[in-house]
């Protein structure tokens, strides 16, 4: 038995979850290999559920939603042509309600029997000044989280390898927890989104980074000056990953005192941004 990983990560903690997992997986018999959606088109995906006994979709909860190039990934996927048993995880900073099973149904209707759904609490990346929500570049405290979160991956592996389904969050209380909070997420960032950044140019020395990393190619290089177009989904690479933090958020600039969250280490945000297979990525 073996395992194909589809994951999208912002800014490293779903990548680390991922990899973690098909690392458990791997010690259970169950050889798991982690791709990341953002280079792969239907024909590369058909191809990895082709050769995959088990698949596992893996993305960071926005809001009990899904960020959007994870959705249009699922939607574009080809009809299956056996049913397969499926694993859905999401990394959220303390709760999301349904955030891993609310898009069951429409899995269902390409072929794929959601058996497992997962969530996993990771450090807070929300680095943006206008938001109250605390977050933390201490390194012991970020490692008492992931350390936490390794024994719950662990758990994962188990009920995965074992085929012994487990489903959080598909209850009536989760559900209600998401539908409050989902709709209006989707109707504040439903597309075109005009992206909430700007750029100081006095910071900024136009390394290109931000271009490089972007998963919606949303930021270009026009007239000397970087710009911002309308598929922002909110990943905060740009913002949090910027080496100048010259990227300002709804007009908040990052706390010169306090760096922004920068992911688990070995994140490299340009080059998850290119790689297909990220076991190649991690070497």
């Amino acid at each position: 038995m073996n395992a194909g990983v589809f994951c999208f990560s912002g800014t490293g903690n779903t990548w680390w979850v991922s990899n973690q997992l098909a690392a458990a997986l791997g010690r259970r018999g169950c050889p798991a290999e982690v791709y990341s959606i953002e280079k792969l088109d239907a024909n590369d995906a058909q191809i990895i559920i082709q050769k995959s006994d088990i698949l596992i979709f893996s993305y960071p909860v926005y809001g009990s939603f899904m960020p959007w190039p994870m959705k249009g990934f699922i939607d574009g996927l080809l009809q299956a042509d056996e049913e397969k048993d499926i694993a859905v995880i999401c990394t959220q900073m303390m709760f999301s309600g349904d955030g891993a099973w609310f898009y069951h149904r429409a899995f269902e209707e390409k072929g794929y029997k959601v058996k497992w759904t997962f969530h996993f609490n990771m450090p807070n990346n929300i680095s943006i000044g206008i938001f109250p929500f605390p977050y933390t570049v201490d390194e012991n405290k970020i490692n008492r989280i992931l350390k936490k979160c390794a024994g719950k991956v662990e758990k994962a592996a188990e009920s995965i390898s074992s085929g012994i389904g487990s489903l959080k969050g598909a209850g009536p209380a989760s559900r209600l927890m998401g539908l409050m909070q989902r709709p209006a997420y989707v109707k504040l960032v439903r597309r075109p989104f005009n992206s909430p950044y700007s750029v100081d140019i006095e910071k900024c020395n136009l390394c290109r980074k931000c271009i490089m990393m972007c998963p919606e190619n949303n930021i270009v290089l026009e007239n000397g000056r970087i710009s911002f177009g309308e598929n922002c989904t909110l990943c905060l690479r740009c913002y949090n990953y910027c080496p100048q933090t010259a990227i300002s958020a709804y007009g908040k600039a990052h706390d010169p005192k306090k760096p922004p969250y920068r992911g688990p280490e070995g994140f490299d945000p340009v080059k998850i941004a290119s790689a297909k297979i990220l076991s190649d990525f991690n070497e």
